[in-house]
């Protein structure tokens, strides 16, 4: 110790030096780590690099593809078209824009309430005026049954969906009413639609993020002329759609003009699932008058013909010894098939194409 403070500054200097050779030690040790990850990298660039230069078989014995000039140049025009195609895609889904059905974005909540009220009654006395049955006990809202009769409810968000819904609706409707033969009976059950405004997004970090749930503050009641599709053209991200399920009772001259002037409107509307069955008693009771009357005035050349011939009429006998000729065969038609009234669920989605969300911004750039 006494030789250390006799010679402090020299033993001091080489403490110095000593710590300073370690110090440089240890960063040549990782430079040298780092040129050597960096060798490596180089080194899997380059592999790479020859291997997409030397090519790619497909195919077992098919020729090797590389990435020379000509392919990038074939791969860039595949894209182009491939552009052009998605593009033609959502024009042909969205269809013409000018005969969209676009919701009013400036509705509230006491807005959209009153637009709902005057709808609904407008629809009814529509069908009442053509003579069209709705159920006694209980006619329907259609689709908006949660605040017709709950007095003093009103949607509590997506008001432009849905007063895009309440549109639709009225299209469908009216185009339904449009297709009833004259004096033909009809009765509309119901009309039913996706409770949309009482979902709410799931937020990213959260299981189930990205799906729709109920809220807590309008949990789905169940309501009669709600329901969630199970078979949907809806595909995230790509196509959106607001499905419908429009449900009445006649005959089916009814069902199949409905049917075309919903395929032949111009819209963006495809026919998801069409259910055909007999309508039950009470709507045969409701319709009774109707229904009679319509098969009262029924041609009788509609029904098929009941003959001896299996193809059809057979000829008479010729005349044999100077007798006069048989009298032809009379033409009896008997109805065989009963005309019935029928019951038909059919499930309409109206088409959409997402906005395309503009390019994330860059790194380190504030989101606006």
């Amino acid at each position: 110790m006494q030789n250390f403070k006799k010679n402090l500054g020299f033993n001091l200097a080489l403490i110095a030096m000593a710590a300073l050779f370690i110090g440089l030690s240890v960063f040549a040790f990782f430079c040298y780590r780092a040129n050597a990850e960096s060798a490596r990298g180089l080194k899997a660039a380059r592999n790479a690099q020859d291997t997409l230069l030397s090519g790619h078989a497909f195919a077992p014995g098919a020729a090797k593809v590389s990435l020379n000039d000509k392919n990038v140049a074939a791969a860039a025009e595949d894209v182009k078209e491939m552009e052009i195609h998605v593009a033609s895609l959502r024009a042909a889904i969205a269809g013409n824009p000018e005969m969209a059905i676009k919701g009013k974005a400036s509705a509230n909540s006491a807005e959209m309430s009153a637009l709902l009220r005057e709808s609904v009654d407008g629809w009814r006395k529509l069908a009442a005026d053509q003579g069209i049955k709705l159920l006694p006990t209980e006619p329907t809202a259609f689709g908006f049954h949660r605040y017709i009769h709950n007095q003093g409810t009103s949607p509590k968000r997506e008001f432009q969906k849905v007063d895009q819904q309440r549109q639709i609706i009225d299209f469908l409707v009216r185009q339904l009413v449009e297709s009833r033969p004259a004096g033909s009976p009809l009765l509309i059950e119901s009309v039913d639609r996706e409770p949309i405004e009482t979902f709410v997004l799931v937020p990213e970090g959260k299981p189930g993020a990205g799906t729709y749930v109920p809220s807590d503050d309008a949990a789905v009641r169940n309501e009669i002329d709600e329901f969630a599709p199970v078979r949907t053209y809806d595909h995230r991200n790509l196509v959106d759609s607001l499905s419908f399920r429009v449900r009445f009772s006649g005959y089916t001259p009814t069902l199949r003009t409905f049917v075309n002037k919903i395929r032949n409107s111009g819209r963006p509307l495809a026919i998801t699932t069409i259910d055909v069955s007999l309508a039950t008693k009470e709507v045969e009771k409701i319709l009774g008058s109707s229904a009679a009357n319509s098969a009262a005035g029924a041609p009788a050349a509609a029904a098929p013909a009941l003959q001896g011939g299996f193809f059809g009429a057979e000829e008479a006998a010729p005349p044999t010894n100077g007798s006069k000729p048989a009298a032809s065969l009379e033409d009896k038609r008997v109805l065989v098939v009963p005309r019935k009234v029928s019951a038909f669920v059919v499930q309409v989605d109206y088409l959409s194409i997402p906005e395309e969300k503009p390019a994330a911004a860059a790194e380190g750039e504030p989101k606006k």
